[in-house]
């Protein structure tokens, strides 16, 4: 992870292609401005899906694989890590008919939408976060045409 420096905003990325960063850290930008977060250091990590269902069990208890999980680490300058299912994203990409590169960005959406204190654990708060998420990745896709 890169250190902590709070004069200034990034946007990091482990274990991602290189190809994909460009459009990702478009997806993670528009999902930051438009929960008006101004000050920002995000780290997003892509794991195994066995690293996926450890980090699950310990910090979740729940030992199923999950596709993201989200740690808002320092709140007042908003300071978190996202990790993200390499295979997970991959299986998920062709069950919805998205390329893999879409399904990560809407993916990292999901995991800034986490951060900034959506949940998706009963219906009210799944339909009010999927709404927003859908709107920023259709504003990612419509902006990039």
């Amino acid at each position: 992870m890169q250190e902590l420096n709070t004069s200034k905003n990034f946007i990091n990325f482990v274990n991602f292609p290189k190809k994909h960063v460009s459009i990702l850290k478009r997806a993670a930008n528009l999902a930051l401005k438009s929960e008006k977060k101004r000050k920002y250091q995000v780290n997003f990590v892509m794991l195994s899906d066995e690293e996926m269902k450890k980090l699950n069990i310990k910090y979740r208890k729940v030992r199923c694989i999950t596709d993201v999980i989200s740690f808002l680490i320092i709140p007042e300058i908003f300071v978190g890590d996202i990790y993200i299912s390499k295979n997970r994203t991959q299986k998920q990409a062709k069950r919805y008919g998205n390329s893999w590169v879409q399904e990560l960005a809407y993916i990292i959406i999901h995991g800034i939408l986490h951060l900034c204190g959506y949940t998706d654990y009963d219906v009210k708060n799944k339909s009010k976060m999927f709404a927003k998420q859908d709107k920023i990745f259709q504003c990612l896709f419509f902006l990039q045409a």
